[in-house]
């Protein structure tokens, strides 16, 4: 049995306002900067590992429905990693920790 593969590209979103939001805050407060939009999932990380090919979209004119204007799409897996590059569970997401 296999999964139909999607139609549909994952969206992959890095969000500005929480990278300005973040400065000046411990890392323990940090709020995700990278969301994976698959059809109605969004999920959030930090660190995202790409498995296969993938393309940067740029529409200035025609940003997507989150107002994003620039974004990468893929339709292979994508998983969040965890600072020693392991995977982590995309609805958990995984902090990078500076000491």
């Amino acid at each position: 049995w296999r999964k139909q593969q999607s139609t549909k590209p994952k969206m992959i979103h890095v969000n500005q306002r929480n990278i300005k939001g973040n400065m000046g805050k411990p890392p323990e407060e940090f709020e995700p900067v990278v969301s994976v939009k698959d059809s109605k999932r969004n999920d959030y990380g930090y660190d995202l590992y790409i498995s296969g090919p993938c393309y940067i979209v740029y529409r200035p004119y025609e940003p997507a429905d989150c107002g994003a204007h620039l974004w990468i799409n893929t339709y292979d897996p994508v998983e969040f990693i965890d600072t020693q590059f392991n995977p982590a569970t995309a609805r958990q997401p995984s902090k990078l920790l500076y000491i």
